[in-house]
């Protein structure tokens, strides 16, 4: 159910790790059929667990503090439907990985939100405190030429124009202010 396609990470040009999903390459409904939402909640903490573990090895190797950022890429996800269970998982992994790596933590993109969704999120931003506002990251664009995650792999095959793309456009939104 979750392949390369739909979850990799990948690093930044200055070495802070990406952690891409795109839950519409997900089927969570057979994925939840599958398995319990405690089990799929474990198996995205072990992924955090694994990141930041390569993080922390990353910051002790280059003397500077390396973050993991997560790029959620929103193409055709559903604004209605899929899987309540799924979504539950991921808000209860998310939920204690914050409070397990509270320091790992970069940026959060939410990438290509649907149209309706945008609009909401014009409307709400501004009542999200204010270290919220700077931790989350909006755009249109990044991974929209981009079939499956893998594609932005380094070493992935092609001309290496996806994964240039993408680092170009991500690390704009991670590294600015």
């Amino acid at each position: 159910f979750i392949t390369e396609a739909s979850i990799v990470t990948t690093s930044s040009r200055a070495g802070d790790l990406i952690y891409c999903i795109r839950a519409a390459s997900i089927d969570d409904t057979a994925l939840m059929n599958a398995i319990s939402v405690e089990n799929l909640a474990k198996f995205f903490l072990y992924t955090k667990e694994v990141n930041a573990a390569v993080a922390n090895q990353r910051s002790i190797g280059s003397d500077r503090l390396v973050c993991v950022c997560t790029a959620n890429d929103l193409s055709g996800v559903k604004v209605i439907g899929g899987s309540a269970e799924f979504r539950k998982a991921l808000s209860a992994a998310s939920q204690r990985a914050n409070e397990l790596y509270p320091t790992l933590s970069g940026p959060s993109l939410l990438l290509n939100l649907p149209r309706l969704l945008t609009a909401l999120v014009k409307i709400f931003t501004p009542l999200f405190p204010e270290e919220v506002r700077k931790k989350i990251k909006f755009a249109r664009g990044p991974l929209s030429d981009v079939t499956a995650l893998n594609e932005i792999l380094a070493g992935s095959g092609g001309d290496g124009s996806k994964r240039d793309n993408f680092l170009t456009a991500v690390e704009e939104l991670i590294y600015s202010d």
